[in-house]
């Protein structure tokens, strides 16, 4: 019988052309820093980017606080959308 590398749980590192690298993980909890926040508010707030911004945020590998809050913001834009669509619809 043959063993190889794998049937020891091998784990190889993860390294690129640079050396190692800390990869990050949908499920990174760490800590969303103040300087964080205020670009990406600030991002957002830009007419057309703000909305790429959101996507982005929302369906990208990122920090979890950063895709919930970039949900619940997408889910509050198209909720407004469709009100201000109804709305003026209703005007006429």
């Amino acid at each position: 019988m043959s063993l190889d590398y794998n049937d020891y749980n091998y784990k190889k590192p993860d390294f690129d052309s640079r050396g190692p690298t800390r990869t990050r993980h949908s499920w990174d909890t760490s800590e969303v820093t103040l300087g964080t926040w205020i670009v990406v508010l600030i991002l957002i707030a830009i007419p057309f980017v703000g909305f790429v911004v959101l996507l982005v945020l929302a369906f990208g590998d990122h920090n979890e606080s950063l895709r919930n809050f970039a949900k619940a913001t997408l889910i509050l834009l198209v909720i407004g959308f469709f009100l201000t669509m109804l709305g003026v619809g209703c005007s006429y």
